[in-house]
């Protein structure tokens, strides 16, 4: 170990060389991965709050919650006959409804804050019961109460300049808000979300049934609509099946619903599994190049070496200890490289401006790292295996 570390010492310009090669590769590993898993959880951070077993959707949905539609006889019975269908009754079922409805949105003309004002953006209203566990924790403000008051995501406020007492305006209806509240992170398909109470927008798919039931009913009754017109109005997307149910997924579904694990569920967001597999073979194919470049590189640099490795087996050290040297000596370059290429890394991330998705994953960190370090020690390895079998004088000449 004191023979690596005094030639590290002896030879700074070479091994400040190799560091900067290493930082360079894992800086642009760690910072593309930063990009891609931001990418990726831009599109799912409001479904991972929901804490879901699997999501009830219409068949017809092919797995979309945007497309699906759920009606109140639907609803009834699939959460059962004690459930109060009230779209503004606090519930603590462990089935809860929500709408999902995408819309253009902006901030009214007569909102506190003057940085955004006649400014369109991309939002995802999520209607909700009050108190809903669907909803992710405040980081500002307070909750919801009411149809005309909303928690939104704090994205919202970083991105587009919404602040608190704001009133924002959603959809063609132009529905108005009160942004009373920011929660944590919570984007559906890269766009933040909206959270207010269920009922207090008009879903598409219900403006269709409800004027095609209009017809209907001037055409049958009068223009009176019968409890059977009632049961099949449209009051939710989807209904989530929380991880605290116990049976939730064990009863039988009523006809025209399908119960979607929430894994498939996230898979079906669209877009999403095509942006998370080019991203993974992107990052597979730069993390394996990138190893197999510093592997290559500390082997020819470690080939180079045989002379010294020749003067030391004439002095009588054996092939173990030269192994060790060499061993530590890599570990200690590769593990410098990497950290210092993760910091940068970091300070990168840190320095993005709000509207760049990006993100920090340890699980993928770490993973990276190791195949880094890995394979600058396995380079390491050869090269000890093919320098260590010459013999002493023939290594010398």
């Amino acid at each position: 170990m004191i023979i690596a570390w005094k030639e590290i010492k002896e030879s700074k310009g070479r091994y400040i060389l190799i560091c900067a090669v290493i930082l360079l590769v894992s800086y642009l590993s760690f910072f593309l991965t930063a990009l891609s898993f931001g990418l990726a959880q831009a599109n799912r951070t409001s479904v991972d709050a929901w804490n879901a077993r699997s999501v009830i959707l219409s068949d017809d949905a092919n797995g979309v919650v945007v497309s699906s539609s759920i009606t109140r006889e639907q609803e009834k019975n699939a959460m059962g006959s004690s459930h109060n269908s009230d779209p503004g009754t606090a519930g603590t079922n462990s089935v809860e409804p929500i709408s999902v409805l995408p819309a253009v949105t902006s901030i009214s003309q007569d909102a506190q804050s003057t940085t955004g004002i006649g400014k369109d953006f991309n939002a995802v209203l999520f209607g909700v019961r009050d108190d809903s566990t669907l909803v992710p924790p405040l980081v500002e403000g307070r909750q919801a109460k009411g149809a005309s008051e909303a928690v939104a995501s704090i994205s919202l406020k970083t991105k587009d300049s919404v602040n608190l007492g704001d009133t924002i305006k959603a959809g063609k209806a132009n529905d108005e808000y009160i942004i009373v509240g920011f929660t944590r992170s919570s984007e559906y398909n890269t766009s933040p979300v909206v959270y207010v109470r269920n009922g207090s927008f008009t879903l598409p798919a219900a403006l269709a049934a409800q004027a095609g039931l209009a017809a209907q009913a001037t055409r049958d009754s009068g223009g009176q609509k019968t409890a059977v017109d009632e049961g099949r109005d449209i009051v939710a997307s989807a209904l989530v099946v929380t991880s605290r149910s116990s049976t939730g997924t064990a009863t039988a579904l009523p006809d025209g619903l399908v119960n979607v694990d929430i894994k498939d569920f996230i898979n079906s967001i669209p877009g999403y599994q095509a942006q998370v597999l080019t991203f993974v073979l992107m990052l597979g194919f730069l993390v394996g190049i990138s190893a197999l470049i510093v592997g290559i590189f500390i082997y020819i640099l470690t080939i180079h070496k045989r002379h010294i490795f020749g003067v030391l087996k004439a002095q009588g050290y054996s092939n173990g200890f030269i192994a060790r040297s060499v061993l530590f000596q890599t570990l200690l370059i590769a593990v410098a490289g990497t950290v210092w290429g993760l910091g940068l890394a970091l300070l990168t991330v840190s320095a993005m401006p709000p509207r760049v998705p990006v993100s920090v994953s340890v699980y993928w960190y770490s993973l990276i790292g190791g195949i880094l370090i890995l394979s600058c020690l396995l380079g390491a390895v050869f090269s000890v295996i093919a320098v260590t079998s010459v013999d002493a004088l023939e290594a010398l000449s």
